[in-house]
């Protein structure tokens, strides 16, 4: 049995739990996440071909042992997921969680949950990551103070399944075996994963979303606006000190560097349009449009950039 992820399913286990765990965020802050995964099963395989960031926990520093607490809309994200992938020929075919900064495993609480996927579909499967498994290439010990596993190459989870679902809440559990499309080799995998999370990290936050994506967007406007100024008052200096020669130099290299921000600034918002696809379900629906809305002060303000830099150039 293999079970085949696409890079893009890999890329939202990685970037919804780094979202609410990563070193912005006080350690002991971190918090577990969970989501299903749609596809088909072809022979003994299982073909992933989307994921979907469910829920995350609720902080609790009184609590003995972390729970998750799912809500009405998490219930309700599910079945229309269900919905929508049994319109197209697919199902659930399983589901993940993270454990960051702990060791990949499956919990008595993790077992019954897969015991209620792998009972209706007996090829169900359970992922479990951790980013910290993924970042420092470590497993964490089977007992405290045991030194840590060291790793090479591992994307940060392993996939499970029960062994015997007629044993229940204390079946066994096996690893399977996985193939993630979309990377040349492991290496790339790596490389490419641990840059994405520093992205994610800076530009995905957990909390006032919103309202980071707003205040990025204000402060571009405002930079750009007064590098735009900026531009004229240094011209209009130059013709004062009598150094008009060096006008045209200098308002090319402004033009380039006014270019340059604006490129830097849209690379930013694809990035903001990516994130949106790692919200977590039942945020989709609110948070989008916003983004969208945030997105298009940025647009109107460059719409007649090109104008404006000419006009500066037919002046001077």
């Amino acid at each position: 049995m293999t079970v085949i992820i696409p890079k893009v399913a890999y890329n939202t286990i990685v970037a919804a739990t780094v979202r609410f765990a990563n070193q912005k965020i006080p350690r002991d802050d971190w918090l577990e996440v969970s989501g299903i995964f749609i596809g088909k099963n072809e022979g003994d395989d299982v073909i992933i071909t989307e994921t979907y960031p469910i829920m995350h926990q609720e902080l609790d520093r009184d609590a003995v042992i972390d729970q998750y607490k799912w809500s009405d809309e998490d219930y309700e994200a599910l079945y229309i997921i269900d919905e929508e992938a049994f319109s197209k020929g697919e199902f659930t075919v399983g589901w993940w969680h993270s454990h960051p900064g702990f060791k990949v495993m499956m919990s008595h609480i993790d077992i019954k949950t897969t015991l209620s996927f792998q009972t209706n579909n007996p090829l169900a499967i359970s992922l479990v990551f951790n980013p910290e498994r993924l970042l420092r290439q470590i497993e964490m010990p089977n007992r405290k103070g045991d030194p840590v596993i060291q790793l090479k190459n591992d994307p940060g989870f392993k996939i499970f399944r029960l062994d015997d679902v007629s044993k229940g809440i204390v079946a066994s559990y096996s690893p399977t075996d996985y193939n993630i499309l979309g990377f040349e080799s492991m290496d790339q995998l790596i490389a490419q994963t641990q840059r994405f999370i520093i992205d994610i990290t800076k530009f995905f936050p957990k909390e006032n979303l919103l309202g980071t994506y707003e205040q990025f967007i204000a402060d571009r406007v405002k930079e750009l606006n007064s590098k735009l100024l900026g531009t004229e008052e240094y011209i209009q200096t130059l013709i004062r000190k009598g150094e008009s020669n060096r006008i045209q130099d200098v308002l090319q290299n402004q033009i380039r560097s006014i270019r340059q921000y604006v490129a830097e600034t849209f690379i930013k918002i694809e990035n903001m349009k990516e994130f949106t696809k790692y919200l977590e379900y039942k945020e989709i629906s609110l948070t989008i449009p916003r983004v969208e809305e945030i997105i298009t002060s940025w647009h109107e303000t460059v719409s007649n950039l090109n104008d404006k830099l000419a006009e500066i150039a037919k002046k001077y």
